[in-house]
């Protein structure tokens, strides 16, 4: 069931609806290189707790998406909420494809990068449900 939560995050970001914005996004773990002072966002899919309810027969697992955002420093708050706008648009009190339901998500700004100062970055995290089998 891990795999199918990671499909459907994957999935919607490789949708259009997310790609006509031109965020380079990046999965958690990505050896290569983002670019300097470019923006772009990392996911990370973080499940905390599995379940099995009607005595075994149904699992349901429980977690969080994160999404860091980087974008240019210098350019006040505006655009990481405008990106977080954007990610609840494509996911927030969505069912994905496999089943994968989403909450209601939070901004946490936190301001100039610690290894970049030309870039400011921001984490939008939203809880996510998967039930099967």
């Amino acid at each position: 069931m891990y795999d199918l939560v990671l499909r459907d995050i994957e999935t919607a970001f490789g949708s259009s609806e997310w790609t006509t914005h031109n965020i380079k996004t990046i999965p958690d773990n990505y050896l290569g290189t983002a670019g300097s002072n470019s923006e772009y966002v990392i996911i990370k899919v973080m499940p905390s707790s599995g379940k099995a309810l009607a005595y075994g027969v149904e699992k349901q697992i429980d977690g969080l998406l994160a999404v860091k955002m980087f974008v240019k420093a210098g350019e006040g708050q505006g655009r990481v909420m405008a990106i977080a706008g954007l990610v609840d648009t494509l996911l927030q009190y969505k069912t994905l494809p496999n089943g994968t339901k989403l909450g209601s998500s939070y901004l946490d700004v936190e301001g100039l990068d610690s290894q970049n100062k030309a870039l400011y970055s921001a984490s939008y995290i939203i809880p996510f449900t998967k039930y099967g089998e």
